[in-house]
């Protein structure tokens, strides 16, 4: 069987935030009404705007690790091919670098996040739901991890343990094959519809509005295709080529303000659009302009 490990490996990113949420004390629920066992209530424990340059980072550096990897058959875990993973590597300490600024930023703050909840939550307020040092309740790590045949030479396994893990091991490498390929191809499929049912018409007639997302989503999967494309998905490879050479680097401005290249990318993309649900085994749809 193909080792896929000598394509690539996987990464795991590990991202916390303090939570900054309690649950209100059931005493305190119980003098606020008779019903009090059919709630059940939360408190803020400081602005919440006041973390939401740290979790943009968070989600900034998922999805874009999501954007550069393949889905792989263990939780937390995604498979980054070999030519990207120095990529992904410097990637990901742009992002830690940019969320320990922010919570250093918010953690500078917080002495005085605390005081105005004091304000805001009244008698709520309970000093023991604020951590001394919040720094600790961040983490923004990664790792890279290395997988291969379980080593039964040293005697470490029985025979029949190690038979077992060994055929374990294959199966994984198996899935993660199979699941690289129709992510890949789900990935692609989700962005040839989207672009597609740009160019119907909206629930009272009038044209939807096309966005610069809708074509630079295209144009970030075409430049890390080729790396992502590790099991040598032909099918897949022809249909990026086709969509490629229907946009040819159009801008979704120019696509906005001319109706010959709305027609001919909404007729290129419907070819495709069949094509890759072909591929995906799935019913034909196929997405109508008016």
């Amino acid at each position: 069987m193909e080792n896929i490990f000598e394509k690539g490996c996987v990464v795991q990113l590990s991202i916390s935030m303090w939570g900054a949420r309690r649950k209100i004390d059931k005493n305190k629920l119980a003098e606020m009404t008779s019903n009090h066992e059919w709630l059940n209530a939360t408190k803020k424990l400081v602005d919440p705007d006041s973390l939401k340059p740290v979790s943009k980072t968070a989600n900034a550096a998922r999805s874009y690790l999501a954007s550069v990897s393949l889905p792989f058959p263990l939780h937390g875990m995604v498979f980054v091919p070999k030519d990207l993973i120095s990529r992904v590597d410097e990637k990901l300490q742009e992002f830690q670098a940019d969320f320990s600024c922010n919570v250093n930023d918010f953690a500078a703050r917080y002495p005085g996040l605390r005081e105005s909840a004091i304000a805001y939550l009244g008698e709520f307020f309970n000093e023991l739901d604020y951590p001394v040092d919040v720094r600790e309740r961040f983490k923004f790590v990664w790792r890279f991890v290395a997988l291969d045949v379980p080593n039964g030479r040293f005697g470490l396994l029985s025979p029949e343990v190690y038979e077992r893990e060994k055929q374990k091991f294959y199966n994984t490498m198996e899935e993660a094959r199979e699941l690289a390929v129709q992510g890949l191809r789900k990935e692609f499929a989700g962005l040839v519809e989207h672009i597609c049912e740009r160019f119907t018409a909206g629930p009272n007639g009038e044209p939807k509005k096309f966005k610069n997302a809708t074509v630079h989503g295209f144009y970030e999967f075409f430049q890390t295709f080729k790396e992502r494309n590790v099991f040598e998905d032909e099918g897949l490879s022809e249909l990026v080529v086709r969509a490629k050479a229907v946009l040819n680097g159009t801008s979704a401005g120019a696509i906005r303000e001319s109706s010959y290249l709305k027609d001919h990318i909404n007729a290129g993309m419907q070819d495709v659009y069949e094509k890759v649900e072909e591929m995906l085994n799935v019913p034909r749809r196929k997405i109508v302009m008016d």
